[in-house]
């Protein structure tokens, strides 16, 4: 079998060929025509009729015309109409659209029009079968007979479609009219109008299951996509119908967009006619007064406007405290207070400017509002004769709001208590000299000199004050490093940070200093002795020893990986009358990451109150990953200090964070087609069970079928609302194109 190459260019300047019976007749005169390049072919025999314009290529065809190209046993082409007829075996594949398969196929390459015949149009994930189709200039499909899947299998074995007739447009989607899905064979609904997106984005979502405060649900969704553009912009939507019996119905609308420079977002409005909205929480302290109408409105968007500026919105609104809690309960766990804000930055190699809005939306929310709040940053800048310099400047108005709640009894009326409430204006400006010194490539010398002012228009007796404090230090730091023979290395690097900040103001006695956030108090443990560099509120004098090592080893790429990094630190006053005057050893903390394997994963951190002889902070952590199948890990968590604020709660237990957390679990996929991850968590403070749960999933080629189930035990809270536990279980099937990821509980924590 000879195989020949032609490459046919026809109606762009004309041309007549001569009728020949034989290829190797017609291949000297086609070098010498004005050829068409839209047409390319690679066939065993070719044939040409110059009275209608035919050429036949016959055995092993494989083109391309216009955008299309295709392979099948014989193909007939018109040199002037672009008319094109295959036959026997056709597979024609446009771009990145997919691919029809038929036993005959007629088009145009020149106008796109008349695909018509029986086959198979693979895109993506989807695969779209039909029984008469017919193409159009603008691209559309036209069919009879759709049957849509992502299954694998062959036709008559499908685990799921849904058939009809309608239309479908390249790499686009498919509409479909008078539909019937299928599952495993057997109808179990009739559309009377379907939409699918061929990125297997869009489609209806469904999720049944069963909670102790739902009672039995059904969760419903639908995604459908309303506007985009070749250029990438967007804007589509999802229409969500729930029910429960417990509970009654809810209804939801979001809308996605994307608006590429100008951003992306996302609006969620949600409503539940609540039939049991727990009438006897209404009167309990901090919980705020509710009605059966209750919703939830949440907005969302971030723009990349140029490759320095950025803006971003965010807000949520609520119909009273519990709306979260009852029907989004992941959202509230990672958000006990939502997050409202306007912010705009703006980014240059010095540094950064900005201004922001934010605060509660919502009365029953206690929190700090900024209105606005514009600020300045310059990232250490080079001077002269080897100084750097680094600032920062903001100044606005910040409010302080409790959370009220109507209905609550005194004290739990006002959250965390009626102090929390106050307003002033506030300028803050701070300035810091560095000059670093390197000697030898082993010894570290970085001194420092800095000014922080800070000035309030108000406080509790209604005065303007200010605070000053200077900063005069310097770190040393000392690195040495050995290389052994086995292919191991060891870094060690000792540090000593000695800091002086005396603090200057016009408090008097009976005065205080309102606090609203980092640069007027220190919110958390780390915070206390200035080891995350920033300044302190009140006078400080010390130095902070420590040691780091890491130990490293070459990986299976051959470059060094870290097996063991540790920072041994503490935080050793001198004299002081500040708020902090105990001398001596005030806290000893370490930092430890070990990973002996790339499979194997240890995190450990702490730190020791020498004052009241506690461990204030302890975060512990292990994943490892088994095999490639198997991972597991678990991890523990205390915190045990005070929390120091303007004023003190009526609530002791407000006043101190006292948490002890231990959970653990893992991930097993037994095979292609099964898997589970069971997890638990346990409060050992009250000693007993906090959640335990599983999810087990089973997959066949085109859909995935998950069951999830928990437990969530009773607690109460600290204005003795009760908490009553609750039993949880679901039911999800989707698309196994989807690529939904496991959740993996205990990874989250």
């Amino acid at each position: 079998m000879v195989k020949c190459f032609a490459v046919f260019f026809l109606a762009v300047m004309g041309g007549a060929f001569t009728a020949v019976a034989q290829f190797d007749k017609i291949m000297p005169l086609l070098k010498e025509q004005s050829l068409d390049d839209d047409i390319e072919i690679n066939a065993d025999k070719f044939e040409m009729d110059q009275k209608s314009g035919w050429v036949t290529a016959r055995g092993h065809v494989v083109g391309k015309a216009g955008e299309n190209s295709f392979r099948a046993d014989q193909v007939k082409i018109h040199r002037e109409n672009g008319d094109v007829q295959a036959s026997g075996n056709v597979e024609i594949k446009k771009g990145s659209f997919g691919s029809w398969k038929g036993d005959y196929i007629e088009f145009n390459y020149k106008t796109g029009k008349g695909l018509t015949g029986m086959g198979q149009v693979d895109a993506g994930a989807f695969h779209i079968q039909s029984d008469e189709v017919t193409r159009r200039e603008d691209g559309r499909f036209d069919a009879k007979g759709i049957a849509v899947t992502t299954c694998t299998n062959a036709p008559g074995k499908w685990h799921w479609c849904v058939r009809g007739d309608g239309r479908f447009k390249d790499n686009d989607y498919v509409e479909l009219f008078h539909a019937v899905p299928y599952l495993f064979g057997v109808p179990f609904a009739y559309l009377p109008w379907a939409y699918r997106d061929l990125d297997t984005h869009y489609g209806l979502r469904m999720m049944p299951g069963y909670t102790s405060r739902w009672g039995a649900y059904l969760k419903n969704a639908y995604v459908y996509n309303l506007y985009r553009t070749p250029g990438g912009y967007s804007f589509s939507g999802s229409t969500h119908a729930d029910y429960r019996t417990r509970r009654g119905v809810g209804f939801g609308q979001n809308f996605d967009w994307d608006l590429q420079q100008w951003g992306r977002g996302r609006f969620e409005a949600y409503y539940a006619d609540d039939q049991n909205p727990r009438s006897s929480w209404k009167n309990h302290n901090w919980i705020s007064d509710f009605v059966d109408d209750r919703y939830r409105f949440r907005l969302f968007h971030k723009a990349d406007l140029t490759p320095r500026d950025q803006f971003i919105l965010r807000g949520t609104y609520l119909s009273d405290s519990e709306m979260r809690h009852d029907f989004f309960e992941h959202e509230d766990r990672g958000e006990s207070i939502p997050m409202n804000f306007a912010s705009y930055e703006h980014r240059e190699h010095f540094g950064a400017l900005g201004v922001n809005v934010s605060g509660p939306l919502n009365d029953f929310y206690s929190g700090t509002s900024h209105l606005p709040e514009g600020w300045l940053t310059i990232v250490p800048q080079p001077l002269f004769l080897g100084l750097n310099y680094e600032g920062d400047l903001r100044a606005g108005y910040l409010e302080r709001d409790y959370g009220y709640y109507k209905e609550a009894d005194d004290p739990y009326r006002y959250f965390p208590g009626h102090f929390a409430r106050y307003d002033t204006s506030r300028l803050e400006t701070s300035h810091r000299l560095t000059y670093p010194v390197k000697m030898w490539d082993t010894i570290s010398l970085v001194p420092r000199a800095g000014y922080r002012g800070t000035y309030y228009s108000d406080n509790a007796q209604y005065e303007d004050i200010y605070r000053q404090s200077a900063d005069l230090g310097a770190e040393l730091s000392l690195r040495g490093t050995s290389d052994w023979s086995s292919g191991w290395r060891h870094v060690v690097e000792p540090y000593l940070n000695y800091s002086f900040q005396p603090t200057d103001s016009n408090i008097s006695k009976d005065s205080s200093v309102y606090l609203f956030d980092r640069f007027d108090r220190s919110l958390g443990w780390f915070d206390q002795f200035g080891l995350d560099g920033t300044w302190l509120p009140y006078d400080w004098h010390g130095v902070r020893p420590g040691v780091r090592n890491l130990l490293q080893t070459h990986g299976e790429n051959g470059a060094m990986r870290t097996f063991v990094d540790w920072d041994a630190y503490a935080a050793v006053q001198f004299d002081s009358e500040g708020a902090k005057s105990e001398e001596g050893v005030r806290m000893v903390g370490t930092k430890v990451v070990v990973a002996p394997a790339e499979e194997l994963d240890l995190k450990a951190q702490g730190e020791w109150d020498t004052e009241v002889e506690t461990m204030a902070y302890v975060d512990l952590s292990a994943v490892y990953e088994m095999t490639e199948n198997f991972k597991l890990g678990g991890g523990y968590i205390a915190r045990d200090h005070d929390l120091y604020d303007y004023g003190v709660s009526p609530i002791r237990q407000w006043n101190e964070v006292h948490q002890n957390l231990i959970y653990g679990g893992f991930t097993h996929e037994i095979n292609d087609q099964w898997s589970y991850s069971p997890y638990i968590r346990y409060d050992l403070r009250e000693n007993e069970l906090d959640e335990v749960g599983a999810a087990i999933e089973f997959q066949l080629d085109c859909l995935v079928f998950q069951v999830k189930t928990c437990y969530v035990n009773s607690y109460e809270r600290i204005d003795g609302t009760k908490r009553g536990d609750d039993f949880r279980l679901s039911f999800t099937m989707f698309l196994r194109a989807l690529k939904k990821e496991h959740r993996e509980e205990w990874r989250a924590w």
